[in-house]
């Protein structure tokens, strides 16, 4: 209600209620689409240093306008520090008496984001001349994933939960994340406001579901049915995309499992993945009297996956049980120690003491330091996640808890360390994927370091002026680092200090731009823009890059 009346009152006038300004980023969050931070127009702000030292203006003017049409942005929420205004019909935004010699600028507006990145800035930072010159913040309206759940006769399911789940990818390589919950209504409909982006919808497995009193299977939608989509939904700012989900439904079973579960008194977690892929995540009902544990499973074929244990000592195990249209007893479930892989850091011997740096010496990063990671193509159903990080042991030393299969090593490079090797057994981590396999603990991954790096710099122009920007280096050898991202100054100016030697396709973009690196068909669009480059220890080569525009990242 406070939030209702507060909205009515800011639509009826363009001054901000003075206590407004203290809960203005609750309020307009909490289920409303939200952008926070807009970005200077580099034709309208000088981006010199020069230009930024010189004295502050007294008025500080400026337009909202929407990225994608260019239109203006009437009644937007404008903070400069801590002042704040609401722009008007045409979207333009005025601040008189400043007195700030340098400020951060925030929009918001329902119905827009700031970005179509989750990770850019929350406010734009300008200083001096900059703030006496116009001003243009730019919004990105919301895309929408709307759809219907229905029965396998075409009735309607209300109340099923539908996510949504956006592909993302940073320095540590890929994920999926939750960006959204909703609930379907009456007439099974569902709406969820999104970023522009990649993404995938999930409904999940109802043993139980009030409408048709049976189990609702969970399905999951990758493609929006037209040509040329790559298992993936993507969607731009202002799009609508409307998905037609249809799950199987069926009568429930129950299935007792044998164990020694109870002798342990282990929490036990089960799931199951059906035979087209889905995974059903069930309660597991254990019986300490008898040993035994009931879960209840829809008709068909399914892998039984458990694991139980803690963080230094898990267990998992597997079998493969059929439903038919009774109950399922003497289901037995064998487990055995997932493997610890234990890791060893080590010093490269060409190695020596900075007398520049106090703080690098020969004494190795810890392994958080290096953000060391194993990642599989397949999640982990039990945690909806494909990465794996090294778990602390009671002798301060660390390991991945990994279950058999195929992963990819990842890492970090610290500012003074990097990553120069990491091999198990003969294989090359840098280079080939890790496989596990049943009773592979022991084995220890061996990773390198070494502090020998050069540098990079350059300047960054964006349509002829230099410009702050973000610069992509990506590794075109061996590396455990999908890519290395710096970020230019409003002068235009970076550097990539400490870099790994190497060679490198160099990228800079307008906003930041989280794509997966590692696939060259990620940087195909913007060839005109790629550099290459190479990096030898102690060496500091310069490398200017003209920035891909955000309005061709958008084509």
């Amino acid at each position: 209600m406070l939030r209702a009346w507060l909205v009515r009152r800011l639509q009826r006038s363009d001054l901000l209620l003075p206590f407004f300004t203290a809960f203005s980023v609750v309020l307009w969050g909490g289920g409303w689409a939200t952008a926070q931070m807009g970005t200077y127009s580099s034709s309208s702000v000088s981006g010199s240093t020069t230009a930024s030292t010189s004295a502050a203006p007294t008025t500080v003017t400026g337009r909202v306008v929407n990225a994608i049409t260019g239109a203006p942005v009437g009644r937007a929420l404008v903070h400069l520090n801590e002042r704040g205004v609401l722009t008007d019909h045409d979207g333009n935004f005025r601040f008189d008496q400043n007195t700030a010699s340098s400020a951060n600028l925030m929009v918001t507006k329902p119905g827009f984001y700031a970005s179509m990145d989750m990770q850019d800035a929350t406010n734009t930072y300008l200083q001096g001349a900059q703030l006496g010159a116009m001003v243009e913040l730019r919004l990105y309206p919301e895309a929408l994933l709307t759809g219907t759940v229905l029965g396998p006769d075409g009735a309607p399911l209300p109340r099923i939960a539908v996510t949504a789940e956006r592909r993302y990818f940073d320095d540590m390589g890929h994920r999926w994340l939750n960006v959204g919950n909703e609930q379907t209504d009456s007439h099974g409909n569902f709406r969820i406001p999104v970023q522009a982006g990649e993404y995938r919808i999930q409904t999940r497995y109802t043993p139980l579901d009030r409408t048709t009193g049976e189990a609702v299977m969970p399905v999951t939608i990758t493609s929006d049915g037209s040509p040329n989509t790559s298992g993936i939904i993507a969607i731009r700012s202002g799009e609508e995309k409307h998905f037609e989900l249809r799950p199987g439904v069926s009568p429930t079973h129950s299935v007792t499992i044998l164990s020694d579960v109870a002798a342990g008194g282990q929490f036990l977690r089960i799931s199951a993945r059906a035979s087209d892929g889905s995974v059903l995540q069930v309660n597991p009902q254990p019986n300490a009297g008898t040993g035994e544990t009931r879960i209840q499973l829809p008709q068909g074929t399914f892998l039984l996956m458990a694991m139980r244990g803690n963080q230094e000592n898990s267990e998992e195990a597997e079998t493969r049980v059929t439903v038919g249209d009774r109950d399922l007893s003497g289901v037995v479930l064998r487990f055995m120690p997932v493997p610890a892989i234990p890791i060893e850091v080590s010093v490269d011997s060409s190695v020596t003491s900075d007398n520049s740096q106090p703080q690098t010496t020969t004494q190795p990063p810890s392994v958080p330091q290096l953000s060391l990671a194993l990642q599989s193509e397949l999640e982990d159903p039990q945690r909806m996640d494909s990465t794996i990080r090294p778990m602390p042991r009671r002798d301060q030393s660390f390991a991945f808890q990994a279950p058999p299969g195929s992963y990819r090593l990842q890492g970090r490079d610290t500012g003074t360390w990097f990553i120069k090797s990491a091999s198990y057994g003969d294989s090359d981590l840098l280079r080939d994927a890790l496989v596990v396999v049943p009773g592979a603990a022991g084995t220890p991954i061996r990773v390198t370091v070494s502090n020998l790096t050069g540098s990079l710099q350059g300047t960054v122009n964006l349509n002829g002026n230099p410009s702050s920007a973000w610069v992509y280096l990506v590794p075109t050898g061996p590396s455990a680092q999908p890519a290395i991202a710096v970020h230019s100054g409003s002068s235009g100016a970076y550097t990539a200090a400490r870099l790994p030697p190497g060679s490198y396709s160099a990228i800079a973009f307008e906003r930041r731009h989280s794509v997966d690196y590692r696939n060259p068909a990620s940087l195909a669009p913007f060839s005109n823009y790629v550099h290459s480059v190479t990096v030898n220890a102690g060496d500091k080569p310069t490398l200017n890059l003209d920035a891909v525009p955000i309005t061709q990242v958008m084509q």
